[in-house]
């Protein structure tokens, strides 16, 4: 529990199906912010308004050394990270989970997340919820079949006016509590660039325009610049420009046109497979499997991932964006190529790559693209 309206409300939810319900909240990071400290009080008097028990687990160590510090690199790296999808598969189905199981005797974990899980037979597939506008599906492509076998989404056949509607019925506080959009260890009044800026070095060095190599003007600092980004420049210019690349080792940010950000192709690396609706037909080949001619490459997801010269989903490279047709290629070490049937606009080392089946319901996994 966040101490937000939406994990509230599953458990409140949950509690007034009958289920024995237990609310269980991250200590995760010191600071005054919405997520970690007045989230988790709020969690607890919510736990005590409903009748439940609240704990609280502390993984400060650990969102530190799996969650921050991975931010922080990625940016001195020159990719842009998403937090939220690392804390899903390392905090909240990783060491929450593990202790709801092993210290707590849980059956299963619920979340307030906007999604909706259907057995097939045995295999969890992940589906669009009720709410088209508060979809978070794409946040989920790095769970497992494991734990979906154990999960529950409550809200995933609710709008949230209607979980709003739940709270005020059952008389929580909380009802009209403002959603936070921020990572939740980084406030808003320092912003990203300036919680980067109190680890990473703020090297001035050039920005180059991308088609002529013409010196525009300097930055201080790559990790204030992220692919696609407009604002900030500094530079007069006869259109708007935008960051093209950025290369760390050089020290150099590279402007251009918007034309400039579209691209069609991409690599993604650390694919998670979730529902294996291609597996049924097709099985990628590692060079173990070409040796043996046996076993096919294993995923997390506990099937192997799919064999196809090509498989054809919708996509897409950024939470708020909408799917997009495309070719994915399966290659070794877990990676694939996608090839978008339109271009895309700033595609961006570091952010998530997600696909769907062809009726753009189901989940089918992501990857982190490099």
């Amino acid at each position: 529990m966040s101490g937000g309206v939406d994990s509230s409300v599953s458990a409140y939810l949950l509690a007034k199906k009958g289920y024995k319900t237990v609310g269980l909240t991250g200590w995760l990071f010191k600071g005054s912010n919405r997520c970690c400290d007045g989230g988790m009080i709020d969690a607890a008097k919510i736990s005590e308004f409903i009748g439940i028990e609240h704990l609280s687990k502390d993984l400060r160590e650990l969102f530190k050394n799996q969650i921050v510090d991975h931010f922080i690199s990625s940016y001195g790296s020159g990719s842009t990270p998403i937090p939220c999808i690392t804390c899903n598969n390392v905090i909240k189905w990783g060491s929450l989970m593990e202790y709801a199981f092993n210290e707590l005797n849980c059956t299963h974990i619920a979340t307030g997340h906007y999604a909706k899980l259907v057995n097939d037979n045995g295999y969890f597939k992940i589906v669009r919820p009720k709410d088209s506008k508060k979809d978070q599906t794409f946040m989920l492509w790095g769970l497992t079949q494991d734990v979906l076998s154990r999960t529950v989404f409550p809200l995933g056949d609710l709008t949230k006016d209607e979980v709003r509607d739940a709270a005020r019925d059952g008389n929580l506080f909380l009802a009209e509590k403002e959603e936070s959009q921020d990572i939740c260890f980084v406030s808003e009044k320092e912003g990203t660039q300036g919680f980067l800026g109190k680890f990473l070095e703020q090297k001035e060095g050039f920005i180059i325009e991308n088609k002529t190599g013409n010196v525009l003007g300097t930055h201080s600092g790559t990790h204030n610049y992220t692919i696609g980004q407009r604002k900030g420049m500094g530079i007069a210019y006869s259109e708007p420009l935008y960051v093209i690349d950025v290369d760390v080792e050089k020290n150099i940010v590279y402007a251009g046109t918007k034309e400039e950000l579209e691209g069609c192709e991409l690599i993604a690396k650390d694919v998670n497979w979730i529902y294996p609706i291609i597996a049924r037909r097709h099985e990628v080949p590692t060079k173990q499997s070409r040796s043996n001619s046996k076993d096919t490459l294993g995923t997390a997801s506990g099937f192997s991932t799919p064999r196809s010269d090509t498989i054809r989903v919708m996509a897409k490279i950024r939470y708020n964006s909408k799917t997009s047709p495309a070719t994915i290629s399966l290659l070794e070490d877990n990676k694939i190529k996608m090839v978008f049937d339109e271009p895309q606009s700033a595609i961006t080392p570091g952010q998530a790559c997600v696909f769907y089946d062809e009726t753009d319901q189901i989940l089918l996994g992501g990857g982190w693209i490099t």
